[in-house]
Order: structure tokens, then sequence, then C-alpha cells
């Protein structure tokens, strides 16, 4: 199975990055004084991608265009790398 190593690097301001995480890994949301709790899910969780270091993600072949997507949305410098792995049986 061939999966893309996505390498980015992202020079911004905390506050623009946090945004960044936030949509990428998601986050957990409070109403009514921390009352009611919702967890938002980020992109890696909806295309089945893997965060293996900061800045690194492994994602399918097939998903990696709606990462560069939100990447370069932010401006971010992508480098990308072809991997192959194993499948579990």
């Amino acid at each position: 199975m061939q999966e893309k190593l996505v390498c980015y690097e992202l020079k911004a301001k905390p506050t623009r990055r946090t945004m960044l995480h936030k949509k990428l890994y998601g986050y957990q949301d409070f109403s009514n004084h921390g009352r009611y709790k919702y967890k938002r899910e980020g992109l890696l969780k909806m295309i089945d991608g893997k965060r293996v270091t900061d800045g690194v993600l492994l994602v399918a072949e097939e998903q990696v265009k709606k990462l560069l997507t939100l990447l370069k949305k932010f401006k971010a410098k992508t480098y990308i790398f072809t991997v192959v792995t194993k499948t579990k049986d």
C-alpha cells in the first residue's frame, strides 16, 4: 500500500498556527460554561491520516489532495514523499 508522508512548515503567528491545528487535529468545544462538551473532529480523522510527529503526517495517497488544499490555505511550505507500507491482515 502506498501512502504519502507530508511534511509541512508554517511560519505564522501562534493564533494562525492554532487555527490550522484545530482544523487538522480537531478540538473539544464547550458551551454553557462547560456544561456541554462537543468533540469537533479534524481533517486527519476524516481522511484516516496519522500524525507522525510535529509537522509530519502520514496520509493515504487518495486523500492527499484534501490535506494539501488545507495547508495551501494557510500558506504552509510542504514536502511530499511516497512511502510503501505493509497492510495489517
